[in-house]
């Protein structure tokens, strides 16, 4: 019986006619930028290695020839690195695109600027060549090679850079350090280049990522006058940078992720929670308002002092313009940065330009949720005043009593300390409507804003101290001013209070939670441990009188900028100090706060029994 007729059997896939056996498609293999092949995978190592030794004969005689070879091997690097991206990423015209943008886009263009640097630096020796000139020269080329360095380990494990940079993007405590790290280093590289400065001759690195440093946290430290050490793109680099390290990078990062469709929840909800905010729809309420609130009194602050510096001889050959939004912005921020010599010392009796910058930098240090809820109230107010049957308005909430009377308490007692220690002293030739001014300004600025209008190095060492203790507490949850913040000041008084009367600690008729108490201690302790080893750390270092150490050290942990005139003389070592309690001292409070918060909603599962400590 013959089987039954039916379709032939299909053939494989990958038969094919003829004989012999059928060939197998080998499949497609992306080895990454630096090619398949093991003959060409030798011929770029030893390419590499050889700009990388031209570079490194650069950096140990740094003359016209050895810059020379030292450019063409960056121009080889930069090609070579170019060419491996497309190579391994462009099989279509898409990928093309994305091999230019992300991290890859941004270590390239760095690598351009220095290329671009150094060969400025490079026609510089070939005309005038002085060892400030090769110093310069040898600074791009170290900066050249980390970068290469780390495109290098970024191409080497990109599979675990891209898991990595999703894990801190769900937590916002790592997050927040990392992002502003990331601010100082972009911002460090544009300082750094021929066109930020007036004079070549002035390219530090190390003076570069002070500057940003100090910019990025707000603090307003400077080792060189801004006004006259950079040119307007190096002042546009330091305002770019004060702007976005005062709205905050975490604002920025809510804002993507409020209005983002593939996010997790659980990350949008963490950031809600850091910004006080119950619901998404809050978050995007909130984020909104603070950005365009900033704006909008940067905007208005910009123009009060532009009516003020228009036609003003101090302005000298700067635009009135410009100086008014770049010293608006950097009040509102609270960075104490100003373009003028000897920061804002030219307008001492000028009571119009030291009033704006005054309410720029209170409406700063007083936090976005307190301005909101001010606003609301205000306008509740004016509408029941227009119309008497008009609803009444919701109550002032209890953070915001808190931070309004403790800041009045602080600008009020800080000016009447200053003045009563000063009277006689640093104010003595003022007249008495100026020494009050002097005193307000001074007390005002305490609350991590470094403007001044009198030379703080001759305060006395009384005045110094309190001053320290000001600036230490800073400003308000959710504003541009760091310190330990008034409510952590409040919270730690009112508990120091309720034990003295043996009650619970009570503000505002309302009894604090224990968790609040924990947290504003733990952020206290901290602080006060980070202070201390920086101080520590700078008296090894330097060679100063140890109240103008601490002075230095505590305007730099509560992102001030006061300084008594010792910033621009420290080693570097020294700076080195300053610039990582700056960084510290801006996200450090902030991290404690959010990680506390992260463990807030854990539940132990047991209670351990509770023993009794003798204190006192």
């Amino acid at each position: 019986m013959e089987p039954p007729s039916g379709p032939a059997d299909p053939a494989p896939k990958n038969a094919v006619p003829g004989p012999g056996p059928a060939p197998s498609r080998a499949p497609i293999i992306d080895h990454g930028p630096f090619g398949s092949e093991p003959q060409s995978v030798i011929r770029r190592g030893l390419a590499v290695v050889l700009a990388l030794l031209l570079l490194g004969l650069d950096l140990w005689l740094a003359t016209g020839l050895t810059g020379v070879l030292a450019v063409l091997a960056m121009f080889g690097l930069i090609i070579g690195l170019l060419a491996g991206l497309l190579r391994a990423r462009s099989r279509r015209i898409r990928r093309v695109v994305a091999a230019l943008v992300g991290a890859d886009a941004v270590i390239l263009l760095a690598l351009l600027a220095m290329f671009v640097a150094r060969g400025y630096m490079l026609s510089q020796q070939f005309g005038s060549s002085t060892p400030e000139i090769d110093r310069a020269a040898r600074i791009y080329d170290i900066v050249f090679l980390v970068i290469g360095a780390l495109q290098g380990f970024s191409a080497a494990m990109p599979a675990r850079l891209a898991r990595l940079a999703l894990r801190l993007a769900q937590k916002p405590a790592v997050l927040l350090a990392g992002s502003f790290a990331a601010m100082i280093l972009v911002g460090t590289l544009a300082l750094t280049l021929p066109v930020s400065l007036e004079d070549v001759r002035d390219v530090s690195f190390v003076n570069s990522l002070f500057t940003v440093t100090s910019a990025v946290c707000v603090t307003g430290l400077t080792v060189n006058d801004p006004g006259t050490t950079y040119t307007f793109f190096g002042e546009l680099v330091i305002l770019l940078s004060i702007q976005l390290g005062g709205i905050g990078i975490m604002t920025l990062a809510a804002l993507a992720l409020a209005f983002a469709r593939d996010s997790a929840l659980s990350t949008q909800l963490r950031y809600a929670a850091m910004l006080d905010a119950r619901t998404l729809t809050d978050l995007r309420a909130t984020v909104q308002s603070i950005i365009v609130g900033t704006l909008a009194i940067e905007t208005l602050g910009a123009l009060l002092l532009w009516i003020q510096f228009a036609g003003d001889p101090r302005v000298d050959e700067h635009s009135a313009a410009w100086m008014a939004v770049f010293h608006s912005v950097s009040a509102f921020c609270n960075a104490g940065f100003a373009l003028f010599q000897g920061n804002l010392m030219q307008f001492q009796g000028d009571a119009g330009v030291q009033a704006v910058v005054m309410l720029l930098i209170v409406l700063g240090g007083l936090g976005f949720p307190v301005i909101r809820e001010v606003v609301i109230l205000s306008r509740h107010r004016v509408v029941r005043l227009i119309f008497a049957d008009a609803p009444r308005g919701p109550h002032v909430s209890l953070s915001a009593r808190v931070v309004l009377v403790v800041s009045g308490a602080l600008i009020l007692g800080g000016t009447a300390l200053t003045l009563v220690l000063e009277w006689g002293h640093a104010f003595r030739e003022l007249s008495v409507g100026d020494r009050v001014l002097a005193a307000l300004f001074h007390a005002v600025n305490t609350r991590t804003s470094g403007f001044n209008t009198v030379d703080v190095g001759v305060f006395g060492p009384a005045t110094l101290l309190w001053t320290c203790v000001l600036m230490f507490v800073g400003g308000s949850p959710g504003s541009t001013a760091g310190g330990i913040k008034t409510t952590t000041l409040a919270t730690i008084l009112a508990t120091l209070r309720g034990e003295l009367r043996g009650r619970e600690p009570q503000l505002g008729h309302r009894a604090i939670a224990p968790e609040v108490f924990r947290r504003a201690t733990a952020v206290a302790a901290i602080s006060s441990g980070i202070v201390l080893v920086s101080l520590t750390a700078l008296t090894l270092s330097e060679d100063q009188p140890f109240i103008r150490l601490l002075f230095e050290a505590v305007s730099a942990f509560g992102t001030v900028g006061l300084s008594t005139g010792i910033t621009a003389d420290l080693s570097l070592v020294g700076k080195l100090i300053i610039s990582a309690t700056m960084f510290v001292g801006r996200i450090g409070p902030l991290t404690i706060a959010l990680a506390i918060a992260d463990t807030a909603g854990a539940r132990q599962p047991y209670r351990l029994a509770r023993e009794s400590l003798p204190i006192g």
